[in-house]
């Protein structure tokens, strides 16, 4: 062999082995090289198991990689395995071809805690780092281009082509912790597919996926041109449980626990340069949500289906396809202050509570201050003026933003069904509690612009009903339409509000309400009518104060026709921006006024209402429903006994009936006109020389003149001999004996029993306080 073709092959061999040699040591020193400066590069260990370079396919492969925590014990990134195949051989074409990227079992963990997080060190580390650099070379400034380039061009200013393909990772696992919040979410099973990236005018795909830890998966795909930045994004999430929002709800509500799952299906496209120009459609699903309130009460639903047509927030347009709510369940509780369990459910469980950032308390966020230096502060200082100055430049030349566009809103199909909510009131007595089910709701084309028509169905406990229409348009719901119908509503669960007004329960009885509600500009013209059947209230509870004195049972029975029914008519009209306006209190205080105005005028039956009541007892007793009497004597004149004994003829129409003769008089009035009348019956008596008078002798009495002088001095020498205790005691029995007679009198009339007439006088602070003519009042109540 000629010698310079043994030494060609010589050199030639060595090359070979030294390409062969350095591809195989070069990694080893590269993966002690990092292990051993780590810290003085990012300020963490990092720990590498191997790393090597095939000769031959020009894979490199990375073996457990593990970036530490400042601890330098826990992991903060990490992977099993890594490997890229760089294809040398294309450069020859101007072409850098990187391929098979391909990642294993990739280990993320991102801890936060008020602004930090566990890389802010690293942050720190670098920027530390940096700011000595061009402090040391203060020659050297920093290249800071504010000009963005798009991907393609980029691209076109690189020396080579860059090929990018067959990326994938596969088996991660990505954990996100808020400390201070107390929330975590990880994400299992994370994988990347990208079949090739383009950063000239191609689409390029990326597929992501990944389970969440707690319940649900996601996958990702996006097609994105990085030359035009236009994307499409399609999203399908699959029963994420809402559990893991649990921390972030503390800001907002205060709540014992919160579960649900959430499902979407969304497409996504857009450009970049104008994410809320971005059109988005699909369909949003939340299934099983349960909330449960500080009490043990819930709200939720069992399914809510949302079809998007199309979302702009730019175009300011959301077309709804339909909105479907099915199962869902809610309580209302009124307390005593005048708030709801909405205003419990929406006081921050976290307000109050001192906001905090001290990132002492985490370990893996621990870092130490950032040395700066003066050059170095100088020098961000004049960098944040400039681009202060450049922000202030722009704003004083833009062009001031375009008004927002007119709202287009229009829901294509609503309904909401098989809904149950019940009520509870706690500002009554005794708490009201109401439930009402199959609640449904439904509506088609609801245009946010043009008036649309909405109705409402529900049932009420044992048959009762309810039917609702509204038309009006959702931009102005000041002014609006309303239909109300209510069918069959049995009474007797309402008993406690009758408690708490009349002291009265209801026992049985069924309402129908009809109501016609035309709303302009908050101001209500409203039409009511009441139809009540067969209603009965029990006896009056006395050891309850009621906000109104109603005689319930009276008046109810007056009210009631031959039919036992009971119908009126209640207008209502007001501004329902009127803090002292309420809808279901002028309608109770009109039914109140009405059972009133009848019940304290049994025998006038006033009004229309009363007329069939009137016919069916068929008695006519005048405009008084009272007995005038004499109070300094025990005896009636046949005027009183007469009309006394006429009202007693109702008890025959009716044996249900109960009258009441209260007597009442003023003691201290008739102390002084008792006193007169015995100084006149003791001047009478002297100056005729009786000692036993008669009725004619009474007659003369009682027109006797107080001026006569005879008798004033008379009353000046004797007015001192009768005792005011002794007329004070003489009183009252002369009051219960003429209880006694007229009770002796009307108990002799036919149908009048012990349990139908009673003959009373009334309280003692009942006579102090009045001030009338002596009476018997006479009231009228149904055993």
């Amino acid at each position: 062999m000629k010698k310079p073709l043994k030494i060609t092959l010589i050199v030639i061999g060595s090359l070979i082995l030294l390409y062969f040699v350095t591809l195989l040591v070069a990694p080893k020193i590269a993966r002690s090289y990092i292990e051993e400066h780590s810290k003085e590069m990012i300020g963490r260990s990092i720990t590498i198991k191997d790393i090597s370079l095939n000769p031959f396919t020009y894979v490199l492969d990375v073996d457990t990689l593990a970036v530490m925590e400042s601890d330098d014990k826990t992991p903060f990134v990490a992977f099993e395995k890594f490997s890229v195949n760089i294809n040398p051989m294309q450069l020859f074409t101007r072409t850098l071809d990187i391929s098979d990227i391909y990642m294993k079992a990739l280990y993320v963990r991102v801890k936060q805690h008020g602004e930090r997080f566990n890389f802010s060190s690293i942050l720190e580390h670098l920027a530390t780092k940096d700011s000595l650099y061009y402090a040391e070379h203060p020659d050297e400034k920093k290249v800071q281009d504010s000009t963005s380039k798009s991907a393609a061009e980029i691209a076109a200013g690189l020396p080579v082509k860059l090929s990018l393909r067959n990326i994938v990772f596969e088996k991660g696992n990505i954990i996100y912790q808020d400390t201070k919040v107390g929330s975590k979410f990880h994400l299992k099973d994370f994988s990347i597919n990208i079949p090739a990236i383009y950063l000239e005018d191609n689409a390029t795909g990326v597929d992501v996926s990944f389970k969440f830890a707690d319940g649900g998966d996601l996958n990702v795909k996006v097609d994105a041109n990085m030359a035009t930045y236009d994307f499409n994004i399609y999203l399908n999430l699959n029963r994420f449980a809402l559990a893991c929002i649990k921390p972030y709800l503390n800001d907002y509500i205060s709540y014992k626990d919160f579960s649900g799952f959430l499902s979407a299906n969304i497409a996504i496209s857009g450009n970049l340069n104008s994410i809320l120009s971005s059109n988005v459609k699909g369909q949003v699903q939340l299934d099983k949500v349960d909330l449960t309130e500080k009490s043990g009460s819930k709200l939720g639903a069992e399914n809510v289906t949302v079809g998007i047509g199309k979302a702009n927030l730019t175009d300011n347009e959301f077309l709804i396809d339909s909105v479907i709510v099915d199962g869902a369940f809610a309580h209302i509780d009124l307390y005593k202050d005048g708030k709801t369990n909405f205003d419990v459910l929406l006081a921050p469980m976290n307000k109050g509570q001192a906001s905090t950032t001290d990132s002492a308390a985490i370990d893996s966020t621990q870092a130490e201050p950032a040395a700066e230096t003066a050059e170095t502060a100088k020098q961000e200082s004049a960098d944040t003026a400039k681009a202060t100055a450049d922000t202030v430049s722009a704003a004083a030349t833009a062009e001031k933003p375009a008004a927002a566009k007119k709202l287009k809103a229009k829901i294509n199909k609503l309904l909401v069904k098989n809904t149950v909510v019940t009520a509870t009131d706690h500002t009554i007595i005794r708490p009201f509690n109401y439930k009402v089910s199959a609640i449904t709701v439904s509506g088609q084309n609801i245009n946010y612009d043009t008036p649309c028509n909405v109705t409402v169905t529900a049932a009420f406990p044992e048959g009762g009903s309810l039917s609702l229409k509204y038309h009006g348009a959702l931009s102005n719901l000041k002014t609006m339409d309303i239909y109300i119908s209510i069918k069959n509503l049995a009474l007797k669960h309402f008993s406690n509000y009758s408690l708490h007004y009349t002291a009265y329960p209801l026992k049985a009885g069924t309402l129908a309400f009809a109501s016609e509600n035309k709303i302009v500009d908050r101001n209500l013209d409203s039409k009511n009518t009441i139809d009540i059947y067969n209603i009965t209230v029990g006896d009056k509870v006395d050891d309850i104060d009621p906000e109104y004195t109603v005689p319930m049972k009276i008046g109810l029975y007056i009210l009631k026709d031959k039919d036992d029914k009971i119908q009126f008519d209640v207008p209502v009209k007001g501004n329902l921006d009127d803090p002292e306006f309420s809808y279901g209190k002028i309608i109770w205080k009109t039914i109140v006024n009405l059972l009133v105005k009848v019940a304290i005028s049994p025998f006038r039956l006033v009004g229309n209402l009363a007329m069939a009541g009137a016919n069916a007892l068929g008695f006519d007793l005048g405009k008084n429903d009272e007995v005038i009497i004499d109070a300094n004597t025990e005896t009636f004149t046949s005027e009183q006994y007469a009309k006394a004994i006429k009202m007693t003829e109702m008890i025959k129409k009716d044996p249900n009936l109960i009258l009441t003769f209260t007597q009442y008089y003023n003691p201290r009035k008739t102390a002084r006109e008792y006193k007169i009348k015995q100084l006149k019956i003791d001047f009478y008596k002297q100056k005729n020389n009786k000692t036993e008078l008669n009725e004619l002798d009474h007659r003369a009495i009682d027109e006797m003149d107080e001026s006569d002088k005879d008798f004033k001095a008379y009353v000046k020498e004797h007015s001192a001999e009768i005792d005011k205790n002794y007329m004070m005691k003489v009183l009252p029995k002369m009051a219960a004996q003429r209880n006694a007679d007229l009770l002796k009198v009307l108990r002799a009339q036919p149908g009048i029993t012990k349990k139908n007439l009673k003959v009373i006088t009334a309280p003692r602070d009942g006579l102090r306080g009045y001030k009338g003519k002596p009476m018997y009042k006479v009231t009228v109540d149904v055993q």
